[in-house]
């Protein structure tokens, strides 16, 4: 659809259009002040604190992400992978625990603490 088409299409009358306009520029009932007084009456809302901020968003995050690794060919993807750390010297080795002990320890807890703040 090139420009000329589109603009007229855009400039034909729509029945639907037309109604939804005249349902959103229709006039306002008069309820005396009941919704304001309604509204007036409501508790203020309680924000909630970080912690279960965090928690509700980590919970399903982690119920997923169980559910889908759950799935995955495990022996398929831990052989090779177990295979080649049988190859492996000393240094790589602990090379290769100290990243994985700063990737799931440290920069956690430095990423929860530098978020308090």
């Amino acid at each position: 659809m090139n420009d000329n088409e589109l603009k007229q299409h855009m400039n034909r009358e729509d029945p639907f259009d037309n109604f939804l306009r005249q349902q959103l520029h229709s006039n306002y009932i008069d309820d005396n002040g009941f919704a304001a007084q309604v509204m007036a009456s409501l508790p203020a809302q309680k924000p909630l604190k970080p912690w279960l901020e965090k928690a509700l968003i980590a919970l399903p995050v982690a119920i997923i992400a169980f559910l889908v690794l759950r799935h995955l060919p495990w022996r398929d993807l831990v052989q090779p992978v177990y295979a080649w750390f049988l190859l492996l010297d000393m240094t790589s080795l602990i090379s290769i625990a100290i990243a994985i002990f700063f990737a799931l320890v440290v920069a956690p807890v430095a990423w929860i603490l530098n978020s308090d703040s």
